[in-house]
């Protein structure tokens, strides 16, 4: 991936964290009010954890620690490999578990944990992206 390409990709991210913002949120009830929040939420939440996996691919490549079975096994070597700080697999691990429920169990996915990681754990988006574009600049 070339810088670029992860330079596209932090727009990308950037824009969803843009618009995930604008999503009505002020209570469950407003945000479930209208199923286009849900679905517009669901996209943004999708793509935006691709490009953390794409980049923690990317990481774990460039540092040469192989090719992970999971998207969380990116993480845990990360971590373990101190690219990333100690207590990171466990902090955003659920956000590529999430990631998968969407891809793989769409029809499982429950509107309330959707609207509390809008509220709750959006910042958790910007914050593991910042932590793996340090760990993979030179």
């Amino acid at each position: 991936m070339t810088d670029a390409e992860i330079a596209g990709k932090l727009a990308v991210l950037r824009d969803n964290l843009v618009r995930l913002a604008q999503i009505p949120q002020a209570s469950f009830e407003e945000f479930s009010a209208d199923f286009r929040n849900l679905d517009s939420a669901l996209h943004r939440l999708q793509t935006s954890i691709q490009v953390l996996i794409d980049l923690a691919g990317l990481t774990c490549a460039r540092l040469g620690l192989g090719t992970p079975a999971t998207s969380r096994e990116l993480l845990e070597r990360l971590e373990a490999e101190g690219a990333l700080p100690a207590g990171s697999a466990t902090r955003f691990g659920p956000i590529f578990g999430f990631w998968n429920r969407v891809v793989h169990l769409y029809d499982r996915v429950d509107e309330r944990i959707v609207y509390r990681i809008l509220r709750e754990e959006r910042d958790d988006l910007d914050a593991l992206a910042r932590l793996l574009v340090a760990a993979v600049e030179p």
